[in-house]
């Protein structure tokens, strides 16, 4: 394969990292992502790096469980998933396998390549396998992403990230860990929103911290996210983990989350006491597990009891 990212032009590399950039890509002719591919993929990932959730239907009021794959073999699990409600997601895939991790260099070298002064660092692939009509909820994520599609349909909302739609104080709380990725999402947020509906071939990548959410079609998917970070996107984290400590300790209530400015050294600094003498480490989020993968149960899933992952 010569390359991956296909349908690019100079126009897409001024909007990258600042609008949503569609192109197409030729990830499906590595064969790393057929059914065997994933299924071999699924039995060798281990288990922190993985999620597989189930979830509710009604984008305001996101229900949401988090469950593990047990002793299920990796096909009896795309096949549960087929038949199911569940979102599995295999993290840092480049980690445990050279292979993808090879896939995941390629990506940014012919990103750097073609989008000028882009420096990344931090990078990550994930893999997603996800049942048919299944949705992932309204939510931000801290590091640059884009989602390519493989197998299936999916629609994806992308919304400004901004408030109304994504406030200093949500993101504050994703940066810490106090909450979850998913923030307040109100129907009426869709009328603002970028609406993409991705066949496979086909990728997104959207603005730094861009609230948004996504709708399969009635198939299963299989579906690939990278990661990555820029010096601009570790300032921003800095500056926002501050202004979460100095809002949440000291009342500022209208800090800066410009993420340039005299105001980053010390605000880098700060965020980087506060997360090296682990404070506030007791306030984040615990997920607790309450099924398992289930080929035979008519969901897919039976529970178990519940314990902290």
């Amino acid at each position: 394969m010569n390359s991956v990212i296909e349908s690019w032009n100079d126009r897409k590399a001024a909007m990258f990292g600042k609008q949503t950039v569609l192109f197409s890509h030729q990830l499906r002719e590595t064969g790393l992502f057929t059914h065997e591919a994933l299924a071999e993929l699924i039995e060798k990932c281990p288990a922190d790096h993985y999620n597989i959730n189930t979830m509710g239907y009604d984008p305001a009021n996101p229900e949401w469980r988090e469950g593990e794959v047990g002793d299920s073999s990796g096909a009896d699990t795309i096949a549960a998933i087929g038949n199911g409600r569940m979102w599995l997601n295999m993290r840092k895939v480049g980690e445990f396998d050279a292979r993808y991790q090879k896939i995941l260099d390629q990506i940014f070298d012919e990103f750097e390549a073609l989008v000028p002064d882009l420096d990344t660092f931090r990078r990550s692939i994930g893999i997603l396998v996800s049942s048919p009509k299944v949705q992932v909820f309204y939510h931000a994520d801290v590091p640059g992403q884009s989602l390519w599609q493989v197998e299936g349909r999916k629609r994806a909302y992308i919304y400004p990230p901004r408030a109304p739609f994504l406030s200093n104080e949500s993101l504050e709380g994703i940066i810490l860990g106090l909450t979850e990725e998913e923030i307040p999402y109100r129907k009426s947020f869709d009328n603002h929103a970028e609406v993409y509906d991705l066949e496979p071939g086909q990728a997104l990548h959207w603005p730094l911290n861009g609230p948004h959410r996504i709708e399969n079609a009635d198939c299963l998917n299989i579906s690939v996210t990278t990661e990555h970070w820029t010096s601009e996107i570790r300032n921003s984290y800095a500056v926002n983990y501050a202004n979460g400590v100095l809002r949440r300790n000291l009342g500022m209530k209208t800090p800066s989350a410009a993420p340039e400015g005299m105001h980053v050294y010390p605000k880098a600094a700060l965020a980087l006491a506060h997360k090296k003498l682990k404070l506030g480490k007791s306030a984040r989020v615990v997920r607790k597990v309450d099924f398992r993968v289930s080929p035979a149960a008519p969901k897919g899933i039976v529970d178990i009891p519940a314990y902290a992952k």
